[in-house]
């Protein structure tokens, strides 16, 4: 009986060393899987600092480029400002244009007047010229007439 007892303990204790081997080999091969993913672990968190290296550049590059739009904008404002200032100017220019496009067209409405007045006095200078040398012509007939008058007067006068 007691031989029986510690068969039945024997059987039981190689059971129990059967599960416990079967547990063992459970817990290496579970082992081996905690450790292969510890490995894939660290090779994540490996990967993940060189992602935060490059997000921190990207950043820093962002924080550049930030900054040169930042300046472009201002640029652009000042740009804007002056634009406007222009546009302002250019108004204002083709105010003083259309004023003396105006004062233009009155000159020439003048000088054409003028010119027709000189144009005018030319021919009356000539008809005062032609007239002029008609009278002279008279004169000079008259003054032939005169002397010969006067010649003849002063011949009539010895004659007496």
């Amino acid at each position: 009986m007691i031989d029986q007892k510690l068969d039945l303990i024997l059987v039981e204790l190689k059971e129990i060393k059967a599960v416990q081997a079967s547990q063992g080999e459970q817990l290496n091969s579970q082992s081996e899987q905690l450790n292969s993913q510890n490995k894939q672990l660290s090779n994540h968190h490996q990967h993940f600092k060189e992602i935060n290296k490059q997000l921190k550049e990207i950043r820093g590059k962002l924080n550049e480029h930030d900054q040169e739009f930042k300046e472009i904008r201002g640029q652009l404002q000042s740009h804007n400002e002056q634009l406007n200032s222009h546009g302002g100017h250019i108004q204002q220019l083709i105010h003083i244009v259309a004023a003396t496009n105006t004062k233009v067209e009155e000159l020439t409405d003048h000088m054409n007047q003028v010119r027709e007045d000189i144009s005018v006095l030319k021919t009356n200078q000539q008809t005062v010229l032609q007239t002029q040398q008609e009278h002279e012509k008279l004169l000079e007939r008259l003054s032939i007439r005169s002397v010969s008058h006067e010649a003849d007067i002063a011949e009539l006068r010895r004659a007496k």
